[in-house]
């Protein structure tokens, strides 16, 4: 049987949710978004970035663990900008499988949200 666990369950702007949700070698990070909306999006791209790395460290995982990320961004015009923080953080020799779509976010504010899949052949804490 296989065991599913959460964590960082927090309610963000009236939604209960987990952050992590972890199941076998497959840990999924849903719905990271930046702390500081005030940012640019290389600002807002480089703290959920490190917010990421630091799930995945707390997780036992690393960089090179990720299998898929999903990038939302309030609009494509921010695309380079985003780029350019993530050419700078992923590993260009084993990057994951990456998409990034456009889509009316909630905030106004919110410029991007980032889902992402890890799997490791490790047991991962």
């Amino acid at each position: 049987m296989t065991q599913l666990t959460r964590s960082h369950a927090e309610t963000m702007d009236g939604a209960k949710r987990s952050l992590v949700a972890k199941t076998g070698n497959w840990t999924h990070f849903i719905g990271l978004q930046p702390r500081n909306l005030a940012g640019d999006i290389k600002e807002q791209a480089a703290d959920v970035i490190q917010q990421l790395d630091t799930l995945l460290a707390e997780c036992g995982l690393a960089q090179s663990d990720l299998f898929t990320v999903t990038i939302w961004l309030k609009d494509m015009r921010y695309f380079s900008g985003l780029n350019a923080v993530w050419n700078g953080w992923v590993d260009p020799a084993a990057p994951p499988a990456r998409t990034c779509v456009s889509g009316e976010l909630y905030r106004p504010d919110l410029l991007l949200e980032i889902v992402a899949v890890a799997y490791a052949e490790k047991d991962a804490a």
